[in-house]
């Protein structure tokens, strides 16, 4: 009887076990990550791969909206990652965790403040992300570049890039990065713009495109348009507009075009609009229909056979308009809503001053691109307009983003 007895217990002690082990195991296929190490053999054959490190995910407990973290059993590691969920108070978490081998651990946590730590599990430390580049200096000057495609050069020149963040995935990098007066930016870095800059195994992707600038029509538009151009000016101008990924419209007189075919071909190039502004600057409306269609035709002929290019819209001198030349010009006439007076002022803190003080989505800013105090006020009000939330566009660019057909015989101090 005793026998028996200790046999059933045996029998039920064995198959208690089992059961809890195959419980384990069915846990750890369904939770547990296993990430691999691969080791490169003396003689250069086949890659060994071996089991580094696992984590289990696991949700966070006493916090009003449930979330998961990931889990690895590891003192060192789970504190790091408790002490992220607490110093931030975080009630979500994004996370991203691999594998760089050589011991080597990336963890990326997300909450609202990104932070990466790289640690060493067998040393038990953590290591500075420095310690994996190659090459820092190219590394930084690539991370610029590729910043400069979708954010403004004064943005870019803004950036803490010691305080940078990153995480580390299996086919790119993502930056965080941090400015002083611009707010929080970020990047993707495919692995095959920074090839040999990193000390770990990195998988290229050829089909990939970087992250550029684009327009958004959810976002504030306001139109900057310079007049009695061209001039040696424009040069300057363009290059403000350029690096801060914008454009504006200059309104050409025609006798002056071939006095600065410079400013003219670099307006074309860098995707500037050009528009007539008339041939020698006369008041369209005290003229005989004939010179008005002169002043047109002229100064579209001159730019034509500048640049192979046509203008598409005009701006009358002095803004004087009446029925007979709307009927005459044949292009759509675009006037303004906001005035600078640079002109009158040749003051850039009251050029500046009347743009920020007035400026409103689909508005039409009128400038000269004569004046050096034009220039420095422009410098100033794009980095103030786009810590506003504006994008500052070109003309034609402004009526796409709302939605606008510009007309023939049509007149626009603003396009809403």
């Amino acid at each position: 009887m005793r026998s028996t007895y200790l046999n059933i217990l045996t029998r039920y002690t064995f198959a208690l076990i089992f059961a809890m082990f195959l419980k384990v195991l069915i846990m750890d296929i369904a939770f547990t990550q296993g990430y691999h190490i691969e080791v490169e053999s003396t003689n250069n054959n086949v890659m060994q791969s071996l089991t580094a490190i696992k984590y289990t995910e696991i949700p966070v407990e006493d916090t009003a909206n449930a979330f998961n973290k990931p889990y690895f059993n590891n003192k060192e590691i789970d504190a790091l990652i408790d002490g992220y969920i607490e110093q931030n108070s975080c009630t979500t978490l994004t996370y991203n965790i691999l594998d760089l081998g050589g011991n080597r651990l990336s963890i990326f946590l997300d909450c609202g403040n990104p932070t990466n730590v790289i640690y060493n599990y067998k040393k038990k430390e953590k290591i500075e992300f420095s310690k994996i580049l190659d090459d820092k200096e190219g590394f930084l000057a690539a991370s610029k570049k590729l910043l400069a495609l979708k954010y403004p050069k004064f943005v870019v020149d803004d950036v803490n890039f010691d305080e940078a963040t990153y995480n580390i995935k299996a086919n790119e990098l993502v930056g965080y990065y941090k400015t002083k007066e611009y707010g929080d930016v970020n990047i993707k870095i495919n692995y095959n713009e920074i090839k040999d800059m990193l000390n770990f195994n990195m998988n290229y992707d050829d089909a990939y495109e970087n992250e550029t600038f684009t327009l958004d029509k959810n976002k504030k538009a306001i139109a900057f348009s310079f007049d009695d151009g061209p001039s040696d000016y424009d040069l300057k101008l363009i290059d403000l507009l350029t690096e801060s990924h914008s454009t504006a419209t200059f309104f050409v007189v025609g006798n002056r075009i071939e006095n600065f075919p410079n400013s003219i071909h670099k307006m074309v190039e860098k995707g500037m609009e050009v528009g007539n502004h008339t041939f020698n600057h006369k008041s369209l409306t005290g003229l005989s229909s004939k010179n008005v269609k002169s002043q047109i035709t002229k100064t579209n002929d001159i730019f034509r056979n500048l640049t192979g290019k046509e203008l598409t819209l005009l701006r009358p001198s002095y803004g004087a308009v009446n029925k007979k030349v709307l009927l005459e010009v044949g292009m759509p006439v675009i006037l303004w809503n906001i005035d600078t007076l640079d002109w009158k002022t040749r003051d850039a803190d009251k050029i500046y001053d009347e743009i920020m003080n007035n400026a409103k989505d689909g508005d039409i800013v009128l400038m000269h691109s004569l004046y050096k105090s034009t220039v420095d006020a422009v410098e100033r009000a794009l980095k103030s307009l786009y810590k506003e939330g504006f994008q500052v566009v070109s003309i034609s660019e402004l009526a796409k983003l709302k939605g606008r057909e510009l007309a023939i015989g049509k007149s626009y101090v603003a396009i809403k």
